[in-house]
């Protein structure tokens, strides 16, 4: 069986967020939609290093379109749907999209919210399928270099699949550090809960490499 390349501690069926900092854009009041910048695919550090969202058409997979508005992420009841993401495309390096705001009353409330510039926060919800990998030269990496230790990683996302989009009200200032899995967004538990898995890793490396050693 092919070793995959990934993040510590990551899982195939993990949904991540992402935040981008541009408003939505071309607000229409007629047809109750708004164009928007879903992910530019910018760097973001993460408790493992790295990460970067490939922007292309080979690594962005749409095929799930359209896919829910939520609320901040809150998939907990449909009073969190505030519209859809109708459709999305790639152009100048970035994935876009047009919304269409539902006419449920919170749908109404984040639509009016957009239209008087109130709420422009957009994040992406997305899960990746492909990863490849960088050392701090920028050297490409493969499965057996990567130690459960290394610092300086890039783990790039050739692979990924639009869940779900987001209106949310973070400041732009300090959202790049707001990302995670399963709607925890940062917390220190959430932070905590990886850094005790990383450091359970590191103990079940060192005791196969001694182990290794011994056999050898």
């Amino acid at each position: 069986m092919s070793t995959i390349i990934a993040p510590k501690g990551w899982r195939p069926d993990k949904i991540e967020h992402r935040f981008s900092t541009s408003a939505p854009l071309s607000y229409s009041a007629a047809d109750h939609t708004a164009e928007c910048i879903i992910s530019a695919g910018a760097a973001v550090n993460r408790i493992y290093g790295t990460e970067v969202l490939e922007i292309s058409r080979a690594a962005v997979d749409l095929s799930r379109l359209p896919v829910p508005l939520l609320d901040s992420h809150s998939q907990q009841s449909i009073d969190n749907i505030l519209g859809r993401i109708e459709s999305a495309w790639i152009a100048g390096g970035k994935l876009n999209g047009k919304l269409r705001f539902a006419q449920t009353p919170r749908g109404k409330m984040a639509e009016g919210m957009v239209a008087r510039g109130e709420l422009s926060g957009i994040s992406a919800g997305y899960r990746v399928t492909e990863w490849s990998v960088q050392d701090a030269d920028g050297n490409e990496l493969d499965p057996d270099r990567i130690g459960w230790s290394d610092d300086g990683l890039t783990f790039t996302a050739t692979r990924w699949q639009l869940y779900e989009a987001s209106l949310v009200g973070v400041p732009a200032d300090i959202a790049s550090a707001i990302r995670s899995a399963g709607g925890e967004h940062g917390t220190v538990t959430d932070c905590r809960e990886r850094m005790t898995i990383r450091e359970r890793m590191q103990i079940r490396q060192a005791m196969h490499d001694a182990q290794s050693e011994i056999l050898h």
